[in-house]
């Protein structure tokens, strides 16, 4: 997913894996400058954000008089990769934010894997995230970041083997491997964004939620990140 944070409303995009139904896509209505609700029964509309990974109506930001994000309704399917694009300042970063129980919506509903983003704990467990961009120790190698933040985060518990296992695994996933012991500071940018994505990994999450994963890189390293994530969809 990508970022923003001002008026004009974003647009959700779903690429559905194979074996998913993907619903209609929430679009855009210039006449009225808000997001338009896909058609939904009356039967179905309750149960909708229990069925999928991101379910929002009438989400609204507010910042005194400047409309953040307005009026925007969401539904992406479990299974889906699913692009949320828009200009700069269109209130993407915004939306994220309120996801992941960073700041308040002003109006509005919302559910994040069939919880609402109101009480954040009990689902925030089940999400990666990787938000404006990773932060790591510059002198410390990729695995020893990993490491630390898997401590921070609980991830295997005591058990330092299992935590370790884990880490060795997001490594792996994200093409890694060879360069896990090399300092964070000698890694290309592309790599940076690699090792961001293994961080959100880390938790085995049931969503990933990505904020600017392809930004900065050049045209082989937007291809490489766009290959993985439709590689870490088919698997899950």
């Amino acid at each position: 997913m990508t970022s923003g944070s001002a008026t004009d409303p974003a647009h959700a995009h779903h690429d559905p894996a194979p074996s998913h139904h993907d619903p209609a896509p929430s679009h855009h209505d210039p006449a009225h400058g808000r997001a338009a609700s896909p058609a939904v029964s009356a039967g179905s509309a309750g149960l909708a954000h229990v069925d999928t990974a991101i379910w929002t109506r009438g989400l609204t930001k507010r910042y005194g008089a400047r409309r953040a994000v307005d009026h925007l309704d969401l539904q992406v399917p479990r299974g889906a990769l699913s692009g949320f694009v828009g200009p700069n300042g269109a209130g993407k970063s915004t939306t994220l934010r309120m996801l992941l129980g960073l700041i308040r919506p002003s109006a509005g509903h919302g559910h994040v894997l069939g919880e609402p983003i109101t009480e954040p704990d009990r689902y925030l467990h089940r999400v990666g995230a990787m938000i404006e961009g990773p932060t790591f120790h510059p002198g410390l190698s990729g695995r020893r970041n990993l490491d630390q933040l898997a401590v921070l985060r609980g991830i295997g518990g005591w058990h330092r083997a299992r935590r370790q296992r884990r880490v060795e695994e997001v490594l792996g996933q994200v093409g890694l491997g060879e360069r896990a012991d090399d300092r964070f500071s000698t890694y290309s940018l592309g790599m940076k964004q690699r090792l961001g994505i293994a961080a959100a990994l880390l938790p085995d999450p049931c969503l990933l939620i990505l904020d600017e994963p392809t930004n900065g890189l050049d045209p082989a390293g937007i291809r490489e990140i766009r290959a993985l994530l439709g590689q870490l969809a088919g698997g899950g």
